[in-house]
């Protein structure tokens, strides 16, 4: 958990000296959203701008976002649209079972909530991690970032739960979603990453 905090802390600070390549990518995200499929490469572009404000900041511009969209386009729809109906069903049966009374359904709201919440893991960390591949696999990367949350409870608590107040913020504060919010998404969830992935690699060291 305080490595979590930890994380939080650093992300803000990174966001903080490069708010201007966060704005515009935040920007660019929510354009490309407008046609719906060409959403899942234009989040796949916004998680490598991340990334490369970390790895490379000077490679972090807006022909690497255009660039990356274009070359995901095709390989990201596929993932975007298995998360979608995820989503969609596993929601769809948390609304609909609502307001059903017995310990049956107690137990399967509570095993939807936990699903959505490693499903929201699973989304935040997948690019970073793909981008951090040496033979870059998005099912690969996928499946990573589903251990990485199965692994680290705490710490990816942390960081949802740092996303749900910004969100919160963000819905008060409505302009934030244009400007800020998706960018702060994509430097936490790469300084997550980041940050686990250092954390296992020092233990592999150690052994």
């Amino acid at each position: 958990m305080i490595d979590g905090l930890k994380t939080v802390w650093q992300a803000i600070q990174r966001f903080r000296l490069q708010g201007y390549t966060y704005i515009w990518a935040n920007l660019g995200f929510m354009v490309l959203c407008l046609p719906i499929v060409s959403a899942p490469a234009a989040f796949s572009a916004l998680m490598r701008i991340g990334h490369a404000a970390e790895r490379e900041p000077a490679e972090a511009d807006i022909d690497l976002f255009w660039q990356t969209t274009k070359q995901h386009l095709w390989l990201a729809l596929p993932w975007g649209v298995a998360h979608l109906i995820f989503a969609l069903v596993n929601f769809g049966n948390l609304w609909m079972y609502a307001e059903e009374p017995g310990t049956v359904a107690a137990l399967l709201r509570l095993t939807w909530i936990g699903l959505g919440l490693v499903w929201v893991g699973i989304v935040l960390y997948t690019w970073p991690i793909y981008y951090e591949m040496e033979q870059p696999r998005l099912w690969g990367a996928t499946r990573n970032a589903f251990v990485m949350v199965l692994q680290n409870p705490f710490f990816t608590g942390v960081i949802l739960l740092t996303l749900l107040l910004t969100a919160v913020v963000s819905t008060i504060l409505v302009v934030a979603w244009v400007l800020l919010t998706w960018g702060f998404v994509t430097a936490l969830a790469n300084r997550a990453v980041l940050n686990r992935l250092e954390i296992y690699r020092q233990t592999q060291e150690a052994q």
